[in-house]
């Protein structure tokens, strides 16, 4: 499994690569996904995170969870943590993402699958039923494949019909190896820190010009982020 290839902002750019029937991973791949699975709890669990909060309080309702494609690897650690509601993401209907979802699954995160031209509509609205029931949606807004951290505007799509708010989750890995995929997916080193810092930001009103909130919530994104 690349890790390059992770959770989906709706409504994006078109990928004319991404088939319309979901990739499925066959029930002999298991025991691969298990040991990925356990190989990066054991990953995860060295590495030194501090946050701006000790935890968010969701007690009020599911937010809209921002976060880069490059930051994807410590995403199920930080839900986990910091977050008492469960997760369900958008994840791509490719074979990589047929993988993914057979890890998030062994990482405690939910998922519906699709993309922008791939059965968009109905992983929108597969995704809005999921914060309605109660779940936190996983964005990341610059996914399934770039450009690199350009905010499309499928999450503010995602907002309004919810009414439900945004949550920034900035992580910055103060030591990481970068990869070369097109996202610069970024892998914390074992036992290094990773700072995550919370930002809320407030659901859209219907009249709210797409653009310019995307425009504000990519250069948040960017400033919590790190490099």
């Amino acid at each position: 499994m690349r890790p390059g290839n992770c959770v989906h902002c709706p409504v994006t750019a078109p990928n004319q690569d991404l088939p319309e029937t979901p990739v499925v991973v066959a029930w002999y791949h298991w025991l691969w996904v298990w040991f990925a699975a356990l190989v990066l709890r054991v990953w995860l669990g060295t590495l030194r995170v501090h946050a701006n909060v000790p935890k968010v309080d969701d007690r009020d309702g599911p937010f809209v969870l921002l976060l880069w494609h490059d930051r994807l690897f410590t995403s199920s650690l930080i839900a986990n943590r910091f977050l008492d509601r469960p997760v369900t993401a958008l994840i791509s209907t490719s074979k990589d993402g047929g993988w993914l979802v057979a890890f998030f699954r062994l990482m405690g995160i939910k998922a519906v699958r699709g993309s922008s031209n791939k059965r968009g509509a109905a992983a929108l609205m597969s995704l809005t039923r999921a914060v309605r029931g109660g779940d936190h949606a996983g964005v990341t807004p610059d996914g399934p494949k770039g450009p690199r951290r350009e905010f499309k505007a499928g999450a503010v799509s995602l907002a309004k019909l919810t009414g439900r708010p945004f949550l920034i989750m900035g992580m910055n890995f103060r030591s990481a190896w970068t990869m070369r995929s097109w996202d610069k997916f970024a892998l914390p080193k074992p036992f290094s820190r990773v700072d995550v810092t919370f930002e809320v930001v407030a659901s859209p009103a219907r009249e709210t010009d797409d653009a310019q909130l995307a425009a504000h919530l990519q250069a948040r994104l960017n400033e919590l982020s790190g490099a």
